[in-house]
């Protein structure tokens, strides 16, 4: 089965304050050659339908060219990236991909795709082990509705606590250390410097 350009849009989430990184912007973190966006943007049309960047400071992105969306409900977490991007996708899957991992795997991605489109299921989350990655997912728009009604209904804006009232399909893949790598993520100035040697030891 081919996934190149199914009905679906990626959407990068780059809307996250960054407390702990001192508020730099993670999508424009430069790990290796590029920045994590542009690692994104190198393989999206392979793809995507389309591609969204989910931000609520768009100045941070003059001159990529490239359609920002920022949250419609603000201040609600991961939640208000996934409802902005849900509602203004053209297409009716969304492949959310966060921009704080640097070695994200074109070969995870492309197999992620695969397996949602043959589940037929509303949410598919990669789980390797015991952790799950929430924004490392694909959600059918079909989703907003009731997406909308949760975050209206609701004072808690875990995502977790909306996986409880949907379809979700939890995707188990290889506990191996190159999975464990794809889905690094960048949190901390200790997770930047770490990210770096990662980079220099493959050299």
């Amino acid at each position: 089965m081919t996934v190149e350009k199914q009905d679906i849009s990626c959407a990068i989430l780059a809307g996250g304050k960054a407390r702990r990184l001192n508020g730099e912007n993670k999508a424009l973190l430069r790990v290796g050659e590029k920045t994590n966006l542009d690692k994104i943007l190198s393989f999206s049309e392979k793809y995507f339908s389309e591609v969204l960047t989910i931000a609520n400071d768009r100045s941070k992105f003059d001159g990529y060219g490239i359609s920002i969306y920022s949250d419609i409900i603000r201040d609600i977490g991961p939640l208000g990236g996934i409802h902005s991007a849900l509602f203004h996708s053209k297409s009716d899957n969304v492949f959310f991909l966060p921009c704080d991992m640097p070695f994200l795997s074109e070969e995870v991605i492309r197999k992620e795709i695969e397996v949602y489109f043959s589940r037929k299921c509303e949410i598919i989350i990669p789980r390797t082990g015991e952790f799950i990655e929430p924004l490392h997912s694909i959600f059918s728009r079909s989703l907003l509705s009731g997406l909308e009604d949760h975050i209206r209904d609701t004072d808690n804006y875990s995502i977790r606590r909306f996986f409880d009232k949907v379809d979700v399909y939890y995707w188990d893949i290889e506990d191996n250390e190159e999975n464990k790598r794809a889905f690094f993520n960048i949190n901390t100035h200790h997770d930047l410097n770490e990210a770096h040697q990662k980079v220099n030891s493959v050299r």
